[in-house]
């Protein structure tokens, strides 16, 4: 489940971020992809769209304490209105710190939380009362991780080069050494009659 954060006339903002990325980190099935801001109704709207395309769960922090027009909720319920869009569900969401509640609307498999914009606020409102709503369904068109392949690699044991070159050198010279072996046979006969008739005579 892809999720996106988006400010609405938000203060406090790094720690914020700090806390939500802390939390969700801890929730398997939820990746934050992507965070922006918004400084008016119109932007709001806009920036509330283009994530709506991508993501099933937008945060939208801030806005809660603002005036009529400017109300997140408001904003949010023209939209819907205008847009006409399902409203499945739409829970409060109790601030355990005594601030504003905040709140989670589900239109179809979307969800949008909408919280205020108190670090310590959103830490315990997420931890105890948001997620327990939400219904996290795996992200089927995430490339699955790649599957580990073991390879089993055998070698056959080395064949003895050296005997076998000598082998080979071996049958080649059997020739050569026959026939300096008859040669020196020859030679050696033909020295022993010599000094025996050397001797004969003497």
């Amino acid at each position: 489940m892809n999720c996106s954060i988006i400010y609405y006339i938000a203060y406090k903002t790094g720690y914020i971020q700090r806390n939500i990325n802390k939390k969700l980190s801890t929730i398997k099935d939820i990746k934050l992809v992507g965070a922006s801001a918004a400084v008016s109704t119109d932007d709001l709207k806009i920036r509330f769209e283009n994530t709506l395309k991508t993501n099933d769960l937008i945060i939208i922090i801030g806005g809660l304490s603002s005036g009529s027009e400017r109300n997140v909720m408001t904003i949010l319920s023209d939209y819907f209105t205008q847009k006409s869009l399902e409203v499945t569900s739409n829970k409060k969401i109790l601030n355990p710190e005594g601030g504003k509640d905040g709140y989670l609307i589900q239109s179809g498999s979307k969800y949008i939380a909408v919280l205020p914009d108190e670090p310590e606020q959103i830490d315990k409102m997420i931890g105890s009362e948001l997620m327990k709503h939400i219904n996290i369904t795996p992200d089927q068109s995430a490339e699955l991780p790649e599957p580990v392949i073991t390879h089993t690699v055998t070698f056959a044991p080395e064949q003895d080069d050296t005997l076998e070159q000598l082998a080979k050198r071996r049958s080649k010279n059997i020739p050569l050494i026959v026939s300096i072996s008859v040669a020196a046979a020859v030679v050696i006969g033909a020295a022993v009659w010599i000094f025996s008739q050397l001797a004969v005579g003497s």
